[in-house]
């Protein structure tokens, strides 16, 4: 499993206390460490991506000012190994629109015998939809398709265009506490993270869980 956030902002702002929050639930957070790799995709002035093989909390990287963007912290499945290959976010052009993509959770006998994760087969199969629907539907499509036809324990994900950021619950079991995805609201900034962000930053409570099976846009 891995530990995940998302946030979308009115403009652009300092959003290292975003990545800070990240950085404590990786650390500290539900089966705790997650330290086998992380990314972002960000949109400020313009894109910047990144990934590393290193842990997050051990990272002196910083964010530019961003307005909207996903970062993802790794704690590698078992089977699968550490390498910065496997490290979310990743990344693809759809219709000459670019997306990157990030999930929580295991999907059995899904990846490759190339090597393939899971999560990379998960992108290959939503890019397919993009092809088709539109970026919510998209994703609620192939959500519900893994679903229907293999064993998984979570296929939360978020996905951004560098506009949007778009995020999906969806648990085996329903009262699943370790993926789960909470929605938090302040000052314009809209988050959505793996555990209520009031736990590890300076802030009000006010966390809402997203219900199992529901989808949303920031």
């Amino acid at each position: 499993m891995c530990r995940m956030i998302a946030f979308k902002a009115d403009k652009n702002i300092d959003t290292n206390w975003i990545l800070d929050i990240l950085k404590g639930i990786s650390e500290k957070g539900i089966s705790s460490p997650h330290s086998d790799g992380w990314g972002y995709a960000v949109c400020g002035e313009g894109r910047e991506t990144y990934n590393s093989s290193g842990a997050i909390f051990d990272s002196d990287k910083r964010l530019p000012q961003s307005r909207v963007g996903i970062i993802h912290s790794r704690k590698a499945s078992k089977g699968y190994v550490v390498n910065l290959e496997h490290v979310h976010p990743f990344y693809a052009t759809v219709r000459g629109r670019n997306y990157a993509f990030c999930h929580n959770g295991t999907i059995y006998d899904f990846a490759s015998d190339e090597g393939t994760t899971d999560t990379q087969r998960y992108l290959e199969l939503l890019v397919s939809n993009l092809e088709i629907y539109e970026t919510k539907r998209a994703l609620e499509i192939t959500a519900a398709f893994v679903a229907e036809n293999y064993r998984y324990t979570s296929i939360n994900a978020l996905l951004t265009d560098y506009e949007n950021v778009w995020a999906i619950r969806q648990n085996a079991e329903t009262n699943d506490t370790e993926h789960a995805l909470f929605l938090y609201e302040r000052d314009g900034v809209r988050i959505v993270s793996s555990e209520p962000v009031e736990k590890y930053g300076d802030l009000p409570g006010n966390s809402v869980e997203i219900k199992n099976g529901e989808s949303i846009v920031l």
